[in-house]
């Protein structure tokens, strides 16, 4: 297809932060801009980003290149990797021109939709320092309990006296409480759902036992349980527990087909989070999950700490069938935005 137009200029983050949005235009009229989020704990293994203001002048710096040419999604991408941009300015142009293309024009019954990790309370970097596991998660069926479990949870947070004001990524983060008791309110409040747990282990600040939550709480799913150098602990972890739940790779495999071999090759994972702008392009993120599944792999597709009100995230999950996706809370717009592109779809 036929790029007639593209522009590019800065838009803001959740945070306040700059980054950067592309609008193309196709030559049949089509018109889709996307924007970049950023994360707020981002692994080293992520791709190299730019300024907004350098991405912003890298994109309009080779419109002439890509308007008026035919492009398909693998040969584009391919072409911004070599003309070097940063990896915010090539996701931009690759999402935007994929969601031109690609974005789902009605709700279909064939669509597969994904279980969702509903973020219920969060620490580390993205809230409360009392709380070091980085992400609490409620896995759910559909959006509408999503909806319930968060309502009931503010409610009884309320009820006791605790704040409910939320973190980064829209979960609660209340001063008093630590992991555990967090995982016991969880427990105490819904007692039949399993738990997803981002321990974000790169970053974590004190040792937690986590095989004595995997016994005593309904865990479904860890994430990032150790650092993503110590691949010995993740394989032994992998072999003890992997039949039982999910290990889940993100910064140790950061949507890079260079880690995901790796873990692979040491049975790691079981699992991988997959977001694009760790990779930098649609069809580098497309490649990470085919291999994903090739392995048996679950799928997270997962939003970003620093998100914006674009929700094409969606539309990705939802093309690449994932299992799992994480979009945050129940609160704040650039989250609720998600979940609002879930119901249009026809998730209930």
């Amino acid at each position: 297809m036929k790029i007639k137009k593209i522009s590019a200029e800065k838009t803001l983050g959740s945070l306040g932060n700059e980054t950067i949005k592309v609008k193309i235009t196709l030559e049949n009229g089509v018109a889709e801009q996307a924007f970049v989020p950023s994360g707020i704990s981002a692994g080293k293994y992520e791709v190299k980003n730019v300024t907004p203001d350098e991405a912003v002048a890298q994109v309009n710096k080779i419109r002439d290149i890509l308007v008026s040419q035919d492009w398909e999604q693998e040969v584009l991408d391919k072409r911004l990797i070599e003309l070097g941009l940063g990896g915010n300015a090539t996701l931009a142009t690759s999402a935007a021109f994929w969601k031109a293309n690609e974005k789902i024009k009605s709700p279909s019954s064939e669509l597969k939709f994904p279980n969702l990790m509903l973020l219920a309370f969060e620490g580390g970097k993205h809230g409360n320092p009392n709380i070091s596991i980085q992400e609490f998660m409620i896995i759910e069926k559909s959006v509408m309990s999503a909806i319930s479990d968060f309502k009931k949870l503010r409610s009884y947070l309320k009820d006791n006296n605790f704040e409910t004001s939320v973190g980064a990524e829209g979960g609660f983060s209340p001063s008093r409480l630590n992991d555990i008791m967090v995982l016991d309110t969880i427990k105490k409040n819904f007692p039949q759902r399993e738990i997803a747990l981002d321990v974000a282990g790169s970053f974590k600040k004190e040792v937690i036992n986590l095989e004595s939550i995997v016994e005593n709480y309904k865990i479904k799913s860890l994430e990032d349980p150790f650092t993503d150098e110590e691949w010995e602990k993740w394989a032994s972890f992998n072999a003890k527990f992997g039949r039982r739940l999910m290990i889940v790779g993100d910064d140790l495999t950061a949507t890079n087909p260079v880690r995901l071999k790796r873990a692979i090759d040491l049975n790691a994972i079981n699992a991988i989070i997959i977001k694009p702008n760790q990779n930098g392009t649609i069809t580098g993120t497309l490649e990470v999950v085919k291999m994903a599944r090739r392995n048996g792999f679950k799928i997270v597709v997962s939003h970003r700490g620093e998100e914006t009100v674009d929700d094409w995230i969606v539309d990705f999950a939802l093309k690449v069938e994932a299992d799992f996706v994480k979009f945050g809370g129940i609160e704040r717009g650039e989250r609720i935005a998600k979940y609002n592109r879930l119901l249009e779809l026809g998730m209930k």
